[in-house]
This record gives structure tokens, C-alpha cells and sequence, in this order.
């Protein structure tokens, strides 16, 4: 059940992490169409990004780290 709960982690962290990098390139942190740039901060994306790779990682180790022996039949 934890490989199942860590793909299910990985792909929503994945898909949060390319949703977000989309908006940050974007944003006026990226583009230059205005005459201050801000930061990545100020745009109020870090703590999605944050949370988003958060559950990546989270994921990626419920995946790699679990020791579920793949022959028992339920």
C-alpha cells in the first residue's frame, strides 16, 4: 500500500511542480514586460513550490524505501 500512496504522492508533486514552474516563468519575476522585477517571494509562489516538492520527495522515498514483499496475495 505505501508504493501505491507513494506514486499517487510523486505524481501529484510532479504535476504541482510543472504547474508552478509554468506560472513562475510567467509571472513578472521571469518576464520583462514590466519595469520591476520581483522575486520569487514576492510573487507568492514559494511556499506551493515548496509544499509541491515536499510531497515529491515524500513520494519518491515511500517508493524506493518500502518493503512490501510482492508475492503475498491478499
Amino acid at each position: 500500500m505505501s508504493k501505491v500512496i507513494g506514486g499517487i504522492l510523486t505524481v501529484v508533486g510532479l504535476l504541482m511542480n510543472i504547474f508552478l514552474i509554468f506560472l513562475f516563468l510567467n509571472s513578472s519575476a521571469y518576464l520583462e514586460y514590466n519595469q520591476d522585477k520581483i522575486t520569487l517571494l514576492e510573487t507568492g509562489y514559494i511556499i506551493p513550490w515548496l509544499i509541491a516538492l515536499f510531497l515529491l520527495i515524500v513520494g519518491l522515498v515511500f517508493i524506493f524505501a518500502s518493503k512490501e514483499d510482492p508475492f503475498v496475495e491478499y
